[in-house]
């Protein structure tokens, strides 16, 4: 799925991860989320039918079930239960962006790093010795965007949280020692 595309299916994700990511008028990309299996794709699109407003990309392999917009529309219209489901999804989506542009307009970068990497450990993590590992899905340029930062303010938040025994990070991947002193961090 493209920006500017417009709206002529819907995706549900079935298996793989993707980032939904913008381009600015200057081409620069701004992660925006994350989508796991289970999400919807293209909804927006296809309730206002007008352009797509971001870029899915794979993360990894997928699997995905894609309807024609016409098709998911009559779906809707006779099964009440998803047409409910979909207003949820919708609903979650704008609270997670409302908290999100909460936390940017109140948080310096290490507090906005903090909250994203909380939602990579709670999402992703796995227990491991002393804390939670995270395969990050993103470079670092990537979770630069998706923080809303520099990618030299990411780093040195980064390394402000390995200072402080937070976090240790490897290739791909972070090791949260400490998630409830970034939970704290990022309120």
């Amino acid at each position: 799925m493209f920006q500017h595309e417009p709206d002529e299916r819907v995706m549900v994700l079935l298996s793989g991860r993707v980032k939904v990511a913008r381009a600015d008028d200057s081409g620069r990309e701004l992660v925006l989320s994350i989508r796991d299996p289970g999400d919807l794709l293209g909804e927006l699109a296809f309730i206002n039918r007008e352009p797509r407003i971001a870029t899915v990309t794979a993360l990894e392999p997928l699997e995905v079930l894609v309807m024609p917009v016409d098709a998911f529309r009559a779906h809707l219209e006779t099964t009440p239960g998803v047409a409910v489901r979909l207003l949820a999804v919708v609903a979650r989506r704008f609270r997670e962006s409302t908290l999100r542009r909460l936390q940017f307009a109140a948080l310096d970068t290490m507090g906005r790093l903090a909250a994203r990497l909380v939602e990579l450990a709670d999402r992703y993590g796995e227990p491991v010795d002393g804390g939670v590992k995270v395969a990050s899905p993103l470079t670092q340029d990537e979770l630069a965007t998706w923080t809303g930062a520099s990618r030299a303010g990411v780093s040195q938040a980064l390394q402000a949280c390995r200072e402080l025994g937070w976090i240790e990070t490897g290739r791909r991947h972070v090791v949260v020692r400490d998630l409830e002193a970034l939970r704290m961090r990022s309120r």
